[in-house]
């Protein structure tokens, strides 16, 4: 199979080489990113002509399979510079991340008329794609990265407790619906100037677990739970680590692209925490989550990293502390770890209160938190369910999310899966 090369001018991009053309675009972080690079490397392998359109955020990879194009705009640059806080992203959201998202947006428009796609698969705050792509014929695929809009009696929607009757949970999701329809007007106008009518999804897809999130029985044939998106992360973890590891129970702890001003006192507390549960501690500063002091980076019982790879390193810890996105919690559930999340946004206090739910989490922990008992206590919670976690990875380990997604794709693009009808 020839694959096409992801340099040189787009318009050099185009010759189709065999199968279904996917134009895939995200933007956010890492966890908004890993599952669409994975879905696009398992497209182009099985011989679909692939188009992957990401930020900066995610660095550029000339091996893969795939032709490569740019969305102007990074989130890790925005983070640097404001931290998670949602005051100041408020405050900042017109100088900033607006022009951002515009920006995007209108890439993906002119990215969609160039390549002129079967399927286009989508971000959520990528609003315009939907409009572009029923414009140049191709069906849309929204990605919920976690069961976001589409309403459910069977459990609730971002913001909402779990525990809830069956018409509230549903009820959460219409609230959450209302609150985002703001965000449509960049689509409204997009489909006002490409003389587009709707500018919905055609096909909804989740790509996380049923172990932690069953397919919901009253949800549309549209909309569908695949299992996780993964590739196995690339990389060695170095003869001094892999002997860390090796030489005596290991706390993890990673924030990914979390920041905040209380990164020093976070990192103080869960090495005292891990001591006091005779626990060595693996720190994982991300962009920034995390700030080692001088008497952590020299002290033998903590090893300071800036990224490492989960597949090598999860199964060898003993218990973790992380932000709780998606893609982590997923990550370490898969490798049978229990976990303590510290969520600092959007759907991370959702996981936590899921995997509570669950039985396969204590709930959330206050990130602002400097007792090291209290933490303490946590993570003895999150290992005596070590053996509830251990069950939903075995069960995480015979699903195949990236081959059923596709699938599901293959499938709408020959006219045999449903749709969402048309209004």
């Amino acid at each position: 199979m020839e694959h096409k090369s992801s340099e040189g001018p787009l318009s050099h991009q185009l010759t189709r080489v065999c199968g279904v053309k996917i134009y895939l675009a995200t933007i956010g972080s890492r966890g908004d990113n890993e599952p669409f690079r994975a879905l696009a490397r398992e497209a182009a392998a099985a011989g679909h002509d692939v188009f992957f359109a990401h930020t900066s955020d995610l660095p550029s990879e000339p091996r893969e399979p795939y032709a490569e194009l740019s969305i102007p705009g990074s989130f890790e640059a925005q983070i640097a510079e404001h931290g998670v806080s949602i005051t100041r992203a408020l405050l900042n959201y017109r100088s900033t991340m607006k022009p951002m998202l515009e920006a995007a947006n209108q890439a993906v428009i002119t990215q969609i008329q160039e390549v002129s796609p079967d399927v286009v698969v989508y971000h959520p705050k990528l609003v315009t794609a939907p409009v572009a792509a029923h414009a140049v014929g191709a069906i849309a695929v929204i990605v919920e990265l976690f069961p976001t809009v589409t309403p459910t009696r069977e459990f609730p929607a971002l913001g909402f407790p779990h525990g809830l009757p069956g018409r509230l949970n549903r009820a959460s999701f219409r609230m959450i619906q209302w609150a985002l329809s703001g965000a449509a007007k960049p689509a409204r106008k997009a489909a006002k100037e490409l003389g587009v009518l709707r500018h919905e999804p055609d096909l909804t897809l989740c790509p996380v677990s049923q172990a932690l999130v069953p397919q919901p029985a009253d949800w549309p044939s549209h909309a569908l739970v695949t299992g996780a998106w993964t590739s196995p992360t690339v990389g060695t973890i170095g003869t001094e680590l892999q002997e860390f590891l090796a030489s005596g129970p290991v706390v993890y702890a990673g924030f990914g692209s979390m920041k905040d001003s209380r990164a020093a006192g976070r990192a103080t507390v869960i090495v005292e925490a891990a001591r006091l549960l005779g626990f060595k501690t693996l720190l994982v500063t991300g962009w920034g989550g995390l700030e080692p002091s001088s008497a952590h980076v020299d002290a033998p019982d903590v090893m300071v990293r800036s990224t490492v790879p989960h597949s090598e390193v999860l199964p060898q810890v003993a218990v973790a502390i992380h932000h709780g996105g998606a893609g982590t919690t997923h990550a370490m559930i898969a490798s049978g770890i229990p976990s303590v999340i510290m969520p600092f946004l959007a759907d991370q206090p959702w996981w936590a209160a899921r995997l509570k739910h669950l039985g396969l989490g204590p709930g959330a922990v206050p990130r602002s938190l400097t007792n090291p008992n209290t933490l303490k206590r946590e993570l003895v919670r999150a290992i005596e369910r070590g053996d509830a976690v251990r069950t939903a990875a075995e069960f995480m380990a015979l699903e195949d999310g990236l081959g059923r997604a596709l699938g599901i794709i293959e499938e709408a693009e020959a006219g045999v899966q449903d749709l969402r009808p048309a209004t």
